[in-house]
């Protein structure tokens, strides 16, 4: 019995970014894996006790190593080793150091090399400071976006054949949904539908200060404007993004939803008027792929893979250009056949994205590094 196995921890942690990309797969992966000697291991915390595959193919295995520990390197290569791995995949791109077994790796953006400013000092010690050792010691590594793959070339020389792009996808649940169950959620929010929204971390690199900016100059010319609602989660360093509101004086026509779960945020794409996606750097950008799955139109940055993602569905913007986000808002939100178009742009752009297509590509990956 070959055993594969896909480090899962950080679903103790967190559901966005990274883990759903890690959710998805572990979904996904028993599915395609058609060769009968290989097993999936989805390693997981102990902190998240609940299996989340059941499949004959696959076995949860609870660890104690949290991610991103101190002691992170002295303990986890030895759980990995005690399980007899062939090949573990670490989708949060550091793997072991040590022990003998295959590595793949995905990663998903440079942004700690990039915009280390961005991040805290800590957290750029931990991927900063390994990040090389985790490239050289990849038997393959995984690039979620052409933007991402033409990075990781540049900064480190890498061969183009060590270096394969696997796009995500937009989960089932992020689909146009009937208008009662868009207002049933929304009314719990206090909501009602034709807000403007953004949705992502609340981090320096989502530039969130340029659009509050670009929205207050909104309503000095459309005082009428719709509420911008942020969903999303307090990220790095984001206690001077929250004084922005009082500095603009914008505070009671900002909504802020922390932490949504699937269904509310599903919901929220849908009664949006748009979604406003100003990012300085993005590796892939989930939430414009989400919304557009849902029919909702976007608007986002011509930062990072924004613009690979996004493609001509959407408007797409300087990034740093407050005067043009204030322009493109509003004249979105006067043209209700330019928001149709870009509705059903964007729903057949979105459908070019697939998590089963992804975990396919994934499987493939995982059969070369083995020679099978």
């Amino acid at each position: 019995m070959i055993r594969i196995g896909l480090d899962a921890r950080l679903l103790a942690y967190r559901r966005e970014g990274i883990a759903r990309y890690i959710l998805e797969l572990a979904a996904r992966l028993p599915r395609v894996i058609d060769d009968p000697e290989i097993r999936l291991l989805i390693f997981q915390s102990r902190k998240d006790p609940n299996a989340r595959v059941a499949a004959p193919n696959t076995r949860t295995v609870y660890v104690w190593t949290p991610p991103h520990h101190r002691w992170e390197q002295r303990t986890w290569p030895l759980e990995v080793a005690i399980r007899r791995v062939s090949l573990l995949h670490s989708p949060d791109f550091i793997p072991p150091f040590s022990g003998s077994f295959h590595r793949v790796i995905t990663i998903h953006d440079l942004h700690f090399l990039k915009y280390p400013d961005f991040m805290t000092m800590e957290s750029r010690r931990y991927y900063a400071g390994q990040i090389e050792k985790a490239v050289r010691l990849a038997d393959h590594i995984i690039a979620v976006s052409q933007t991402t793959r033409a990075d990781l070339m540049a900064y480190f020389g890498l061969p183009s054949d060590r270096v394969s792009v696997v796009y995500e996808g937009a989960s089932e649940v992020y689909r146009p949904l009937p208008s009662e169950t868009i207002e049933e959620a929304l009314g719990r929010l206090g909501l009602k539908p034709g807000y403007i929204l953004f949705v992502g971390t609340w981090e320096p690199r989502k530039n969130l200060p340029m659009l509050l900016r670009a929205y207050a100059r909104l309503l000095d010319r459309r005082p009428e404007a719709p509420p911008l609602v942020l969903a999303g989660r307090r990220g790095w360093l984001y206690q001077e993004i929250l004084e922005w509101p009082h500095r603009l004086h914008i505070t009671d026509r900002l909504r802020w939803v922390e932490g949504p779960d699937d269904l509310t945020l599903a919901a929220l794409y849908n009664g949006a008027a748009f979604l406003v996606f100003p990012s300085l750097y993005e590796g892939f950008g989930l939430p414009a792929l989400e919304a557009m799955a849902c029919g909702t139109p976007v608007i986002v940055s011509d930062r990072g893979a924004l613009p690979e993602v996004v493609g001509d569905a959407g408007l797409i913007l300087p990034a740093e250009e407050e005067s043009r986000w204030t322009e493109a808002m509003e004249a979105l939100l006067e043209d209700a056949e330019a928001r149709e178009r870009m509705r059903r742009k964007g729903q057949e752009r979105a459908a070019l994205f697939s998590w089963d297509r992804a975990a396919a590509e994934t499987w493939a990956i995982y059969r070369r590094v083995l020679g099978r």
